[in-house]
């Protein structure tokens, strides 16, 4: 009698196999032929949903292929998370801006790590992060503006702080 595949299964073993061994992890001196694949950064205003399956699966396949070639693939992942998509969002249910981001882009990671996706997860870009930020040279927030995301100093809530870069 045929045992039943277990896709799941499968899938988890090699999932933490790849993550073991950092297979997606890509140091800046890889001394293999390089290759960049970047995907659209998704906007963390809800959960997943078909689009970002498909989105997605394009770009996890150039990686894999790539890899497979033999070539060093830098994938990272971000979230687009400053800005109106996510204020917007977060204003619809009345929870704090950088609460409801944060909790998007934990389901989104689960959801994209669930699929498969494979990304270099130790280059994680996301747009509403301080440290981001200050170097993108947004013109943005003006010295003395109030940011209500922004935290006021390391270990402490995000709140109304005064934009001091």
């Amino acid at each position: 009698m045929a045992r039943a595949y277990d896709a799941g299964a499968v899938e988890l073993k090699w999932q933490r196999r790849w993550a073991e061994e950092g297979t997606y992890e890509i140091d800046n001196d890889d001394p293999r032929e390089k290759f960049y694949a970047l995907c659209m950064y998704p906007y963390p205003s809800g959960p997943a949903h078909q689009g970002h399956v498909r989105n997605y699966t394009f770009g996890d396949l150039t990686v894999r292929y790539q890899t497979m070639q033999g070539k060093g693939v830098l994938s990272p992942i971000g979230f687009d998370s400053f800005g109106l998509p996510a204020e917007n969002a977060a204003i619809k249910t009345g929870t704090h801006p950088r609460v409801f981001t944060e909790a998007r882009i934990a389901e989104l990671t689960a959801s994209l790590t669930r699929l498969g996706a494979v990304y270099d997860w130790r280059r994680v870009v996301r747009s509403h992060d301080p440290e981001y930020i200050k170097w993108t040279g947004l013109p943005g927030p003006r010295p003395g503006e109030l940011v209500p995301w922004l935290p006021d100093g390391p270990g402490q809530r995000a709140g109304a702080r005064r934009w001091n870069l």
